[in-house]
């Protein structure tokens, strides 16, 4: 095992949310039992453990503030295939990324893989249909522990679900060092009450009783509902009910997809277009991205340093992003697509259409330019200002309010006189708000201001965390959505699983 005392500067000390804490010591453990031991007398001594991934998190929940920083980044091999009535499932390790797992999946790369049921390779191997796991976060570098921590989602939630939905299997380390396997179907809750062995572990606890939103997407708090399966309880946990040391992912089978993206006049257009496209069951988009028009500009901006960035119509714009399926009915879906294009104010000329995989991975970098300008613009202030972070939302509403929701959006922002972008997951009424800071007056105003807009989200039936998490920056949401009755439920959980609550702390509860 690796153990270092990090400088002020570790890398280890900071993610994606560029908020940076403190450790007294970093450990890196090659394998199970270093963890184990580690994590038992960090128990015993009653001292604080953050586990860490690969620091992709937007929440700051694997950013540490004392205690032991444990990076899981040895912990990276893909181990297995199985087959089971719901098809084949990949065995990994949490440090593996999701890029990674799409590459060995979809290209059927599974040299050195075991076989977790009989002859699950082979078959595999001998099947002529591709497959694919679906879940794609937009940081394809992150780890898939990272993911189920967080059930990270992502563009193809809109057809595919987030994380949870495929989950098969969790091997837990629990803050004692011990080790449970959870698998969906075998532990369930009697109304709001677990009381099971796992392992030869016993647990015993209530589930909190707030009602989680299922209703639209949601990444805030502990997933809970009468009679439900374990495994949902410890998706979305953030570390604070164990460490991830496996997990096995459903895939499913892979269709060749053709990628669009439309420019439309204005804003309204544009989501005009999207709610056209939503429900059509001619076109069945994969997915359905948004860009405003300061998003569009922002590309152009970029564009200028680098060439390699599609450039967008010099003329003032705003775009859809879209997949369809490259299938036998593909003209038809074009001539529906044309059709509602032109019904909203467009004009399909001004489209880009890609089947190649080169043109498509240029159009994914083009919506991934929004949110890497953004992160990069932020990292460039820290030298300068290094307490800024980064600040966009992350909230999502019943699609009946979405255009209110926009509004809001829009009248909130102005009003703070903030400078701000908005794309991304429109098919689920779930864009970000990019809010691009110049100072920390800015910072200031833009806390003022999320805490407003992640308000209202909530009182229109919405999530102010619809896939990234709470982790540190957005407990004060916890207490807005389920009160105090919800915190102490939630705590009494994290006691079942973690009694010296040592694990991940300050993540989702204080």
């Amino acid at each position: 095992m690796i153990e270092f005392v990090p400088d002020v500067n570790s890398p280890y000390l900071i993610d994606e949310c560029k908020i940076r804490g403190n450790a007294d010591l970093v450990a890196i453990p090659e394998n199970e039992s270093e963890l184990s031991s580690l994590l038992k007398d960090a128990d015993s001594k009653g001292t604080s453990v953050t586990i860490s991934g690969l620091r992709t998190g937007l929440c700051g929940g694997s950013v540490p503030f004392g205690g032991i920083l444990v990076s899981m980044e040895r912990f990276s091999s893909m181990i297995g295939l199985g087959k089971d009535s719901k098809g084949y499932f990949l065995r990994t390790e949490p440090c593996v990324t999701i890029d990674k797992i799409v590459r060995t999946t979809q290209l059927k790369r599974i040299d050195g893989l075991i076989d977790i049921t009989p002859n699950a390779c082979s078959d595999f191997l001998s099947d002529k249909r591709k497959y694919f796991y679906p879940v794609d976060p937009t940081e394809m570098n992150g780890s898939i522990g990272g993911n189920i921590s967080a059930n990270a989602s992502g563009a193809r939630t809109f057809r595919y679900g987030p994380t949870r939905n495929w989950v098969r299997s969790i091997r837990l380390m629990l803050a004692n060092g011990t080790v449970i396997r959870i698998t969906r179907g075998e532990h369930f809750a009697k109304g709001r009450h677990f009381n099971i062995t796992i392992d030869d572990t016993h647990l015993e606890f209530d589930i909190p009783d707030y009602e989680f939103n299922r209703s639209v997407k949601n990444a805030a708090g502990l997933y809970c509902h009468e009679d439900m399966d374990l495994i949902d309880l410890v998706i979305g946990s953030e570390g604070i009910l164990g460490t991830i040391i496996e997990a096995d992912l459903y895939l499913t089978e892979w269709h060749p997809l053709i990628s669009n993206i439309i420019f439309m006049p204005d804003d309204a257009s544009a989501l005009s277009l999207i709610d056209s496209l939503r429900y059509d069951n001619i076109v069945e988009p994969e997915f359905i991205e948004y860009f405003d028009t300061g998003s569009i500009d922002l590309i152009r901006r970029t564009c200028i340093t680098d060439p390699t960035i599609l450039r967008p119509p010099k003329k003032r714009c705003t775009a859809v992003f879209m997949d369809m399926s490259l299938d036998n009915d593909v003209d038809n879906r074009f001539q529906r697509l044309f059709e509602l294009v032109r019904a909203n104010g467009g004009d399909p000329s001004d489209s880009w259409t890609g089947y190649d995989q080169n043109d498509r991975k240029r159009m994914f970098a083009f919506r991934h330019c929004v949110p890497k300008s953004i992160f990069d613009y932020v990292a460039s202030l820290k030298d300068g200002i290094p307490k800024i972070n980064k600040m966009g939302t992350d909230m999502s509403v019943p699609e009946k309010h979405n255009r209110e929701m926009m509004s809001y959006y829009d009248m909130v922002l102005k009003e703070a006189g903030l400078e701000y972008v908005i794309f991304g997951h429109m098919g689920n009424c779930h864009p970000h708000v990019e809010i691009i800071l110049k100072d920390m007056d800015d910072l200031d105003k833009a806390r003022s201001a999320y805490a407003i807009l992640a308000e209202h989200a909530f009182e229109l039936g919405g999530s102010p965390s619809a896939e990234h998490g709470i982790g540190k920056l957005k407990r004060d949401y916890i207490g807005m959505m389920y009160g105090t009755d919800g915190i102490e439920g939630i705590r009494g959980v994290k006691k079942a699983f973690d009694p010296n609550l040592i694990m991940n702390r300050g993540n989702m509860i204080d």
